[in-house]
């Protein structure tokens, strides 16, 4: 692999956008989707990933996996833009939660700068 070719924000994979946040060091798989069906065999197919089914069906999902090199990978799914930005804000708060930031009125900041960087890499990479 080239060096610049390690430097990417975000790049797709078959279905998949690979997101890394640089500032959180977090890797993000944005599965193109517009059921959860469509979500399990993309995720099998492409990642041999073994996702739950779900009684109800939904617009978006957002779960986090851990990969064979100890790598947790946050996977979000969404067949609307409404839902991209909830399931977005869940991937987000786990991620800066994990990293010991609570949702707050100091950190809100940080919040808001993730989901925008996560939702704008997402919206400007859809084809």
């Amino acid at each position: 692999m080239k060096k610049k070719d390690c430097l990417y924000v975000s790049k797709w994979v078959g279905n998949i956008l690979h997101i890394y946040d640089w500032t959180y060091r977090q890797n993000y798989y944005y599965v193109r989707a517009k059921t959860h069906k469509e979500y399990i065999d993309i995720c099998k197919r492409e990642l041999n990933c073994n996702i739950g089914i779900k009684e109800k069906e939904t617009g978006g999902g957002f779960n986090v996996f851990e990969h064979h090199d100890k790598t947790e990978v946050c996977y979000i799914w969404a067949n609307a833009k409404r839902d991209l930005v909830h399931e977005c804000f869940h991937a987000v708060s786990y991620v800066l939660r994990s990293r010991g930031i609570p949702l707050n009125d100091d950190t809100d900041e940080a919040f808001a700068y993730s989901l925008g960087f996560l939702v704008d890499e997402i919206l400007k990479n859809i084809r």
